[in-house]
């Protein structure tokens, strides 16, 4: 995969900021009073072993929510959370956060939705910034170490990681990852659209 530029980088960090502080505003209205904070995005070049040590480890166990960007930049759209935070995050949708235990088929389908309106903000904002119809596919909702999503590293290509990851402001806390993942083809054809 051919090295981006330091402006390039940039740019798409930029990008995938403005992604990630949608999702995440939404996500804060989803759960009512608790504030939802972004880190700085990560831009990344990552093969499949990069990316399940980026997530915390290959044998972490993970409730991820996967789209597949469809529109004019075609790529994944990843939303991940280790399974306790998503078990946290599921009741707390449920305004039940007192309750322990494997999530119950409520809280599983307000994670989906949830993971929905997260993935939508995000491309939504995107697709703005580069004037593209960027929209996430139906999501596929996983309850999976991390090995299992990222699949076997042997000779698997590179990918643009655009990494943010996001965090509660108060209890019940909760935290993950909110990735977009493009080959090199479609990383350049958004770096056209912002003219890079």
């Amino acid at each position: 995969m051919k090295a981006l530029t330091a402006r390039q980088e940039d740019a798409l960090r930029e990008v995938a900021h403005l992604g990630s502080a949608q999702a995440a505003s939404m996500l804060a209205r989803l759960v009512g009073d608790v504030g939802v904070l972004v880190d700085v995005p990560q831009v990344l070049a990552a093969n499949k072993w990069q990316l399940g040590w980026l997530l915390g480890g290959r044998d972490v166990k993970v409730l991820a929510a996967t789209f597949a960007i469809e529109g004019d930049i075609a790529g994944q759209l990843w939303w991940v959370l280790k399974a306790d935070n998503a078990e946290r995050l599921g009741l707390r949708l449920l305004q039940r956060p007192g309750l322990k235990g494997p999530l119950p088929g409520a809280a599983g389908a307000a994670l989906a939705e949830a993971a929905n309106i997260v993935a939508s903000s995000c491309l939504s904002a995107i697709g703005t910034m580069v004037h593209a119809a960027m929209l996430p596919s139906t999501p596929e909702l996983l309850e999976v170490p991390v090995a299992a999503l990222v699949g076997e590293p042997v000779d698997a290509p590179f990918k643009t990681v655009l990494a943010a990851s996001f965090v509660s402001t108060n209890a019940p806390s909760f935290a993950g990852w909110l990735l977009v993942l493009l080959d090199e083809a479609r990383r350049d054809a958004l770096l056209q659209r912002l003219g890079l």
